[in-house]
């Protein structure tokens, strides 16, 4: 573990607690992928995901820092994609998503002397899919594979038709036969040789 010593802002972090987890508890670190952060400002949200309408957990924070040196460690740092954030107040443990972090300063800008406030929203990511859309097209593999499989059926009904070894009622009647015997084996194997193709 790896403490990084920062300079607190009091500023209305009371307040802001209060208006958003509806409890006057000031959360002061955040353990983040095994680096102890002295945060000025936490913001805890509840967000609907759109696809799957999962509540996901979106964390809003803000940390201080002195000097270009600094500005350029925390920069990288929170270029990750992805974090293991721990609640220091409740021990929590989350992998979130990094959704953003920025300051109002750009590097140049940057003294050894300068404050800089860093902003940082992380997010849970959905378990679970997003649903299929009832009406989505196939694709074109999938069309093509159909429309062969028809070729095929069509040529030999009217090879045997030519031949005079089959006529439409007993095409139709045989049809409805294996249909009513055979359905339920073919289509499980069909969904297992899919699942073959997937492994």
């Amino acid at each position: 573990m790896v403490d990084v010593f920062l300079y607190k802002k009091t500023g209305n972090l009371s307040l802001h607690v209060v208006l958003i987890k509806k409890e006057a508890i000031e959360l002061t670190q955040l353990m983040i992928n095994n680096v102890n952060f002295h945060v000025d400002m936490f913001e805890e949200k509840m967000i609907t995901d759109a696809n799957t309408g999962e509540e996901l957990k979106r964390l809003n924070f803000s940390f201080s820092v002195v000097g270009k040196a600094a500005y350029d460690k925390y920069d990288a740092f929170f270029e990750d994609p992805y974090f293991e954030v721990t609640n220091m107040e409740t021990k929590e443990t989350l992998t979130l998503k990094n959704i953003s972090h920025s300051t109002f300063y750009q590097s140049p800008e940057i003294t050894d002397h300068t404050n800089i406030v860093f902003r940082v929203k992380l997010q849970q990511e959905p378990v679970k899919t997003k649903e299929p859309v009832k009406n989505e097209q196939p694709t074109e593999s999938t069309v093509n594979e159909m429309l062969l499989s028809r070729i095929k059926f069509k040529a030999l009904v009217e090879i045997l038709e030519e031949k005079g070894l089959l006529t439409e009622n007993e095409l139709y009647t045989k049809i409805e036969e294996v249909a009513e015997r055979d359905f339920d084996i073919l289509r499980d194997e069909l969904s297992h040789s899919k699942k073959e193709v997937k492994a």
